[in-house]
């Protein structure tokens, strides 16, 4: 069970480790220092508006819930239902901690990128 619990504390974790940074066309970067500024401040905006880890805990929540579901009817068609009921907790929490982190990065992305090209930049990804 400490491994359950550790899993989807890595999961959740996850969620806020933003690491991308949209490529810019240097031809629209007219001031460096500018440049700088525009982008730690479009960060902090995305950071900030972006779900999170709370989102990401909902949906390993769900996805564990799901999981637990499926993996009781699973292990009664198997003859294992108290497995079933872990195995499926187990990877339901992981997939839905997974889609959680996942959506969380692309919004993100898309903050980021968007407040970019507010501020006139040519953002190619």
């Amino acid at each position: 069970m400490k491994k359950i619990f550790f899993l989807l504390a890595v999961v959740t974790l996850l969620a806020g480790c933003k690491t991308y940074s949209p490529v810019i066309d240097p031809r629209s970067v007219g001031n460096e220092d500018a440049y700088y500024r525009d982008q730690a401040e479009c960060k902090a905006i995305a950071q900030q508006s972006s779900p999170g880890w709370k989102d990401t805990a909902k949906d390993t929540v769900i996805g564990g819930a799901v999981g637990t579901g499926t993996g009781a009817l699973l292990g009664t068609i198997a003859g294992s239902t108290v497995s079933g009921l872990a195995y499926g907790a187990v990877i339901g929490g992981l997939a839905g901690g997974a889609k959680g982190v996942y959506d969380s990065e692309k919004g993100y992305e898309q903050i980021y990128r968007n407040c970019m090209r507010g501020r006139g930049y040519n953002v190619l990804n």
